[in-house]
């Protein structure tokens, strides 16, 4: 069920009619429980019982965790809990990956084994909904957090359905006491248009550059290096206008019902590092790979060695946290090379930064961006291809341009290419403005109401003229 669907339509509605006839926190808090697991069996009823399943194990060893003395027993809870979570995403997720892997190294070695193919459906969300209800007992082990004594808030704090399948991912402690103050229907024009500029980033943005880049990188070969880096951009713009526009929505969908959602993206493309890219690039699962895996396994405390180790561990299992698939280790190993690499220079660019005038610390920085965002574009580049063979093409036209600039008779067609310039000509001076203005939606909630309502009147215009035909599911559904 898509936010801008008839269907999640319906839904709404109905659960706010229920809201106006329901008055009793308790009763209000059930109805949008019984609504967050009707909108994940939207996709899959039989999944529910994947979410149930963790809800009560980690309901059950947090009761306990805040009972047990014993330090042995308490370790065992938690193993039980991170096993529980961990077993489900790891079958469901990466039981086919290792299964073809294992085969292919049979094959190499001389051996053609007989196996079955293994064909499992992966559940939409489960790499989120597992780690937001493992971070739970993790802070409940540590007694950053004392255990919930209410089932019914701790599964809404796990399925709550607006973040529920693509994040933002979500800590117990900053949702779970928002479940002691009422629960009601707020409409304010901040969450309006936030919601606004979500739909407007993934509807009007990312979903008319997908065909683009989707043609292209489904057979890179038959493509010149102009328009293998035209469709990188595609997918750089497409997959940030997708991903944090469904963040956008869920947070204004959550803030109707009277909750606050942490922001899960500051204009990351204005990074000019590594460090400062995943400090605004999905800032929830970034915040949760930091706190519940990398300082855990060390952090900095242990020297530069030790350091860089940590990164790299954090940023494979971050890659492969996004899917079953070389690519995407790939992908982690190439942030985590670049956050090392970073780590190393930045005292050095600091000393040397503080010597130079003004001028000079300003041509760094626009070098820096240019450098940097080369870089993000050709992570996004691992991140799109998972075919190796494709991956090889796209990175060699990618990387050593063919100087072919001759687009007659390639099939692009005129208007569509030209389109797909204005689209992410328009995102560029848009994502601009946004950061000057700290927010266009800020801005347009802040104005006068005849302004307000004039800039809806030109988006649902937009929105009427540039939907594309059919639906595409947000990109990070599949993680």
């Amino acid at each position: 069920m898509l936010f801008y669907t008839a269907e999640f339509g319906a839904f709404l509605v109905l659960l706010v009619a229920v809201f106006a006839v329901i008055r009793g926190n308790g009763g209000r808090k059930a109805a949008l429980l019984v609504a967050s697991y009707v909108f994940y069996m939207w996709w899959n009823p039989a999944f529910i019982t994947l979410i149930m399943l963790s809800t009560a194990v980690d309901y059950f060893v947090g009761r306990r965790l805040d009972i047990v003395e014993d330090p042995k027993r308490r370790r065992a809870l938690l193993v039980a809990s991170i096993a529980a979570n961990l077993g489900i995403l790891g079958f469901f997720k990466y039981a086919g990956f290792f299964h073809a892997n294992a085969l292919w190294a049979l094959r190499a070695l001389g051996h053609e084994p007989s196996s079955v193919a293994l064909n499992i459906v992966l559940p939409v969300g489960v790499s989120f909904y597992t780690f937001q209800s493992m971070s739970y007992t993790i802070d409940v082990y540590r007694r950053r957090l004392p255990a919930t004594r209410s089932a019914l808030d701790f599964a809404l704090f796990v399925s709550f359905f607006p973040q529920l399948v693509a994040g933002p991912i979500v800590r117990a402690a900053d949702f779970l006491p928002q479940l002691r103050g009422p629960v009601r229907v707020a409409v304010d024009r901040r969450s309006v248009m936030l919601f606004l500029r979500g739909l407007t980033k993934k509807v009007i943005i990312a979903d008319n550059l997908a065909p683009f880049a989707d043609a292209v990188f489904d057979a890179p070969e038959g493509w010149p290096s102009a328009v293998i880096w035209v469709a990188a951009v595609c997918f750089y713009v497409q997959i940030y206008c997708d991903f944090s526009g469904y963040s956008d929505m869920a947070i204004a969908l959550a803030s109707l019902f009277g909750f606050t959602l942490p922001a899960n993206f500051a204009h990351p493309y204005f990074a000019t590092n590594p460090t400062a890219f995943w400090r605004r690039w999905h800032i929830s699962l970034s915040g949760w790979l930091r706190d519940y895996l990398y300082i855990p396994l060390g952090g900095s405390r242990q020297g530069a060695l030790m350091t860089a180790r940590n990164l790299m561990l954090t940023m494979l299992l971050g890659g492969l946290w996004h899917g079953a698939s070389w690519n995407f280790v790939l992908w982690g190993a190439m942030h985590g090379v670049g956050l090392v690499a970073w780590r190393a220079i930045e005292p050095l660019c600091a000393s040397v930064g503080a010597r130079v005038g003004r001028v000079a610390r300003v041509t760094a920085a626009a070098a820096s961006w240019v450098a940097f965002q080369y870089w993000v574009l050709l992570t996004w580049l691992v991140f799109r291809v998972a075919d190796p063979t494709l991956l090889r093409i796209a990175l060699r036209k990618f990387i050593f341009p063919d100087l072919q600039f001759g687009l007659s008779g390639l099939g692009l067609g005129n208007m569509a290419f030209f389109s797909t310039l204005v689209i992410i000509a328009a995102f560029a001076v848009l994502h601009l403005a946004s950061w000057r203005l700290r927010g266009l939606d800020e801005w347009v909630a802040r104005a006068p109401l005849a302004l307000a309502c004039a800039v809806c009147v030109l988006l649902g215009v937009s929105l009427y003229y540039l939907w594309p035909n059919g639906q595409a599911a947000f990109i990070y559904f599949q993680f």
